[in-house]
C-alpha cells in the first residue's frame, strides 16, 4: 500500500502514513509506538488478556477504526471538545498501534487475528464518543437551522431585521458553544469518558464485535437488530415489568403486542389480558409483532407443557448461548427465567431492568445458565 502525502490534524501534523487510520490515532493520542508483541516481556504487569477474532472482524474493526479518523478530520471542533485527545490518549495509542498490526496480518492473508481485549473495548469505546459526538452535532445544527430559519422569516416577512441578526448570531453561538462546554466539563460522562466497555461482563471482546458488526448490518437493513421478547404471563394478579403492568381481564385478548423502536413485547397468556405501558412503550398491532431477533421471558413456576406449546426459541445464533435467571422488586418474590443471549453481558443487564434492581446482592440478584443448566455466574 502507497503511503501518500502528509496532512494536518487539528494542530498535530501527521508522517506519511497508510490509508487505514492508524498513524492518525496513534498521533491523536500525543504517542507514536511500534505494534507491542503479545506475549512480549513488560515491566511485571500483568499480561493484557487475549482474543482471537477473524479476518472479517478484523476488517470491521479497521472500518469502525477509519471512520473514527474520518470524522475527526472533517469535524475537528467536535471531536477535540467531545473526545480529547487528553482524556481518550490511552486508547488512540492502543487502538492505532494494534490498526497498524491488525493490517499487517491481513496482508499475510492470516484467517484468525490475535490481540489484546482491551483493544477491542477501547475501539468501542471510542466508536460511541464519537457516534455521541456526530448525533450532537447533529443536534445542534438542527437548532441552530431552526433558529436562523425563524429569524431569516421574520426579517423577510415581517421587516424585523433585527431578528434576522439576533438569530443568525444565536445559531452560531450554538453551533461552537457547546461543544466547547463540552471541552471544559470538569468530568466528561460517558459516552465521551473512556469506560472500557463490558469488560467486566464480556472479558473476550467477542460480544463487543458482535454488537458492532449487528450495527454495522443494520445500517444496510434496518430490521437486522428488530428485537421480539416473547413475555408468558403468569397467575399473578397483577404482573410488574420494566415496560409496563398487565392484569387480567376476561374481555380482553390472550396476547398485546408493544413497541419502542427497534424493540417489540409481545405479552401472551391463557387467558384475557390488559397491558398498561409505561414511558415510551406503544401499544402496535399484531402484525408488527416479529423480531430478527427472538428472546423470551417468563416465570419459572408456569409449568412445562405451556412452555413446549409456546416453542420458544433456545438458540442465540451466536457460538455460545446463554440464559438467565433473576429476581428483584418487580418480580414479586418469584424468580424470572430469559434467553437465549450470544452474549454474557446482555442477560445482566435484561436482569437488572426487567428485575427492576440497581444492585445484585442488595435489592435483587442473578445467575447467568448455559442450555444445560451451568451457572457460568452469579450475583445476589
Amino acid at each position: 500500500m502507497t503511503p501518500y502525502a502528509p496532512v494536518r490534524l487539528g494542530l498535530v501534523p501527521l508522517r506519511p502514513r497508510y490509508s487505514l487510520g492508524a498513524e492518525e490515532l496513534i498521533e491523536l493520542g500525543r504517542v507514536a509506538a511500534p505494534p507491542r508483541k503479545l506475549g512480549a516481556p513488560n515491566t511485571g504487569l500483568p499480561s493484557p488478556q487475549t482474543v482471537t477474532i477473524t479476518a472479517n472482524e478484523g476488517k470491521l474493526m479497521l472500518q469502525v477504526a477509519q471512520n473514527i479518523v474520518q470524522f475527526s478530520q472533517d469535524y475537528q471542533i467536535e471531536f477535540q471538545s467531545y473526545c480529547p485527545s487528553d482524556v481518550w490518549q490511552a486508547a488512540l495509542e492502543d487502538v492505532g498501534t494494534w490498526t497498524h498490526e491488525i493490517e499487517r496480518q491481513l496482508s499475510t492473508g492470516a484467517s484468525q487475528i490475535m490481540l489484546p481485549a482491551d483493544t477491542v473495548f477501547r475501539l468501542v469505546d471510542l466508536e460511541k464518543c464519537v457516534s455521541a459526538a456526530r448525533d450532537a452535532r447533529l443536534d445542534t445544527a438542527r437548532t441552530a437551522f431552526t433558529i436562523s430559519a425563524i429569524g431569516a422569516i421574520a426579517d423577510f416577512v415581517f421587516g424585523i431585521s433585527w431578528l434576522g441578526t439576533t438569530a443568525y448570531v444565536t445559531g452560531l453561538a450554538l453551533l461552537l458553544g457547546r461543544p466547547l462546554i463540552a471541552r471544559f466539563y470538569p468530568s466528561p460522562q460517558s459516552p465521551y469518558a473512556p469506560a472500557m466497555a463490558g469488560r467486566r461482563r464480556c472479558m473476550s471482546g467477542t460480544c463487543e464485535l458482535i454488537r458492532m458488526k449487528m450495527e454495522e448490518d443494520e445500517k444496510k437493513n434496518p430490521d437486522a437488530r428488530r428485537v421480539l421478547e416473547r413475555t408468558l404471563i403468569s397467575d399473578l394478579p397483577n404482573e410488574l415489568h420494566y415496560w409496563g403492568t398487565v392484569a387480567p381481564d376476561p374481555s380482553g385478548p390472550t396476547s398485546i403486542c408493544l413497541q419502542k423502536g427497534r424493540f417489540l413485547i409481545r405479552a401472551e397468556s391463557d387467558s384475557g389480558i390488559a397491558v398498561s405501558p409505561l414511558g415510551d412503550w406503544k401499544i402496535a398491532r399484531d402484525g408488527e409483532c416479529w423480531g430478527s431477533i427472538n428472546i423470551a421471558v417468563y416465570d419459572k413456576s408456569i409449568d412445562s407443557g405451556r412452555l413446549s406449546d409456546a416453542e420458544l426459541n433456545q438458540d442465540s445464533g451466536h457460538e455460545k448461548t446463554y440464559w438467565v435467571e433473576y429476581w428483584g422488586p418487580l418480580t414479586q418474590g418469584r424468580v424470572r427465567r430469559a434467553g437465549p443471549f450470544g452474549c454474557t453481558g446482555d442477560p445482566v443487564a435484561h436482569a437488572m431492568e426487567d428485575g427492576g434492581f440497581s444492585e445484585a446482592g442488595v435489592d435483587g440478584g442473578y445467575a447467568i445458565l448455559t442450555p444445560d443448566g451451568a451457572i457460568v455466574e452469579q450475583e445476589g
